[in-house]
């Protein structure tokens, strides 16, 4: 760790710029760099290199032969350790590669350095690293940090090292304000080349991240006031699971007020095993809420789907409650309080506590015990569903969900990117520890799998499972993935929900066109991932375990076996040949 007790700069001896930019990492504690290099990156290299000559400290490069592990594993690592993650690619190339990860950094809030090279400026000999070669007149663009802007928090270009210190810090400080998120950083080849002295270390503790918001107090107060007196009250999470202290006073408000919890899992926002969890929808309870409480939630219901009552008190409190990325954010609100819900929810609980009277808890408990039996009865016919599907012939997401939850602990971290089987996942898989459930909070596919790399590189201890449809699995870059977690002995479990077909277009479809010629022919154009990859000759070649399940029978076993090579080293892929819908 680097002692930042001092208020006052350090000078550091270093040979060139490209060390100057290491020291900014070490400064800030960075742990890996996720680096998929190019003609620019080099000098950053070369001072890697030569400080693991020479035993000093720098962070582990993690090569990832393509951009979206390096950004998807930045993402899982991020979400692990709340600290911004750096992502070195090359120039316009690698910068357009990692994009897709990009937009999904930016909507599930994950904080990231993201560096990539610049055309060399000069071309004539004029400082060392000029242009030495075509590509680099070719990969020069007008404005480079133009087509990431719209998912970035913001961006620079490094343009001398005598300032070096200052442009890194701020990019740290930006990248984890809350909300965290990405920023970008062009790095021009001759300033890396450049050769200097010294450079200066800041002391990051004043350069920290503001502190976050609390709710206004009369605002809090009467959100409590109008939650105590509610006869269907109805909470909705997102991502308030980000700080996991904020579970636990999550389960606390709910049993306080007696209100069914919607939570869709970017993070663990509230157990999914505990009897006030209502699912990632809940549209039944939308409609017919008095007062709902919204927590840092982007789309907290989709109004095409379930509307709240015209009469019901609608309270939403965010970090980010104005939207400012999202520009068409129009939901309605009686009380929009900007604070950290981390604060915010604990407080909401005194008040509440004060304020509930005897008559109150009487009332509130009795909703409560009517919303267990009402869960208990859908969890219990949800199981019998599932055990009645394990007597088929063929295996169904129900069953497969079921048995990955009797396969896995409570300590193990679940990474899901099933799309159209999420419903399934939340149902048949409980997690109720802080910190155990991941999705990506975007929407650009083929990122559980580097995801759950990162995860597993930031927590080792841990076991780590990727949840993936095939068309999301092939969209992660899988050879890439594997690779990189063979090499760094970070060895995960992907299970595969291999249905064949891209099946969010295909219900998207059916909803557009109910009497459709794709339905009636069944011929889904551009849709249709048959016959498929075999994955697990796929794993096989990147040296993972790798198997097909394609017997309901044999799924319980073989997660036993995958979970055993992951357990002893290896990284593993299930790929399980479930019904097609």
């Amino acid at each position: 760790m680097v002692d930042q007790s001092s208020k006052h700069e350090t000078t550091v001896k270093v040979d060139f710029g490209g060390e100057a930019f290491l020291e900014t990492l070490n400064n800030n504690d960075v742990e890996v760099v996720f680096i998929n290099s190019g003609t620019d990156t080099f000098p950053i290299q070369e001072a890697a290199a030569k400080y693991q000559a020479e035993g000093k400290r720098t962070p582990k490069f993690i090569l990832c032969p393509d951009e979206t592990t390096a950004v998807a594993a930045a993402h899982g690592y991020f979400n692990a350790t709340r600290k911004p993650q750096v992502v070195l690619v090359h120039v316009d190339a690698g910068t357009l590669q990692l994009s897709g990860g990009l937009h999904n950094a930016q909507r599930g809030r994950a904080g990231m350095v993201l560096c990539a090279g610049r055309a060399p400026m000069t071309f004539d000999g004029e400082m060392d690293g000029s242009r030495s070669s075509s590509i680099h007149w070719t990969q020069e663009q007008l404005d480079q940090a133009g087509s990431v802007r719209n998912f970035t928090k913001w961006d620079y270009e490094l343009r001398r090292n005598e300032n070096v210190h200052h442009v890194m810090q701020r990019a740290f400080q930006v990248a984890a304000s809350e909300p965290p998120g990405p920023v970008y950083l062009m790095l021009p080849r001759e300033v890396l080349m450049e050769k200097m002295e010294t450079t200066q270390n800041l002391p990051t503790k004043r350069y920290a991240p503001p502190t976050t918001p609390q709710a206004d107090a009369g605002q809090l107060k009467a959100a409590a006031k109008a939650l105590s007196q509610a006869e269907n009250p109805l909470i909705i999470a997102t991502q308030s699971g980000r700080n996991q202290s904020s579970v636990q006073a999550m389960v606390e408000l709910a049993e306080l007020v007696g209100a069914p919890v919607i939570s869709e899992s970017v993070h663990l926002n509230f157990p999914t095993d505990h009897p006030l969890w209502a699912g990632i929808a809940g549209n039944q309870y939308i409609e017919n809420a008095d007062v709902i409480l919204a927590i840092d939630s982007d789309v907290p219901y989709i109004p095409i789907n379930a509307k709240p009552n015209p009469d019901a008190q609608i309270i939403h409190i965010d970090i980010d409650p104005i939207k400012q990325s999202i520009p068409m954010w129009v939901f309605p609100t009686d009380s929009l309080m900007h604070a950290d819900s981390a604060k915010a929810i604990p407080a909401l609980n005194e008040m509440l506590t004060e304020m509930i009277s005897e008559a109150d808890r009487a009332r509130i408990e009795e909703r409560i015990e009517t919303i267990k039996d009402r869960h208990q009865r859908s969890r219990d016919e949800a199981v019998a569903l599932a055990q009645e599907h394990g007597k088929q012939d063929v295996i169904t997401p129900q069953w497969l969900s079921h048995c990955i939850s009797e396969a896995i602990d409570d300590d193990t971290v679940v990474l899901d990117e099933t799309v159209t089987n999420s419903g399934h996942v939340s149902t048949y898989i409980p997690r109720s520890k802080p910190g155990t459930m991941y999705r990506s909070g975007g929407s650009s596919l083929g990122w559980a799998t580097g995801g759950a790399l990162g995860v597993k590189m930031a927590e080792p201890d841990k076991t780590v499972v990727a949840l993936s449809g095939d068309g999301a699995f092939i969209y992660g870059a899988p050879t890439s993935t594997l690779w990189t977690a063979d090499v760094y002995d970070a060895p995960f479990l992907t299970v595969i929900y291999t249905n064949q077909i891209h099946n969010a277009p295909k219900a998207s479809l059916i909803g557009g066109y109910p009497d459709s010629y794709s339905a009636r022919t069944n011929n889904w154009v551009g849709m249709d991932l048959g016959p498929s990859v075999e994955f697990a000759m796929l794993a096989e070649s990147c040296r993972a375990y790798g198997e097909k399940v394609e017997a309901p029978s044999e799924v319980l076993p073989a997660l036993k076996r995958a979970l055993e090579r992951v357990r002893n080293g290896q990284a593993a892929v299930l790929d399980v040949r479930i019904e097609k819908p």
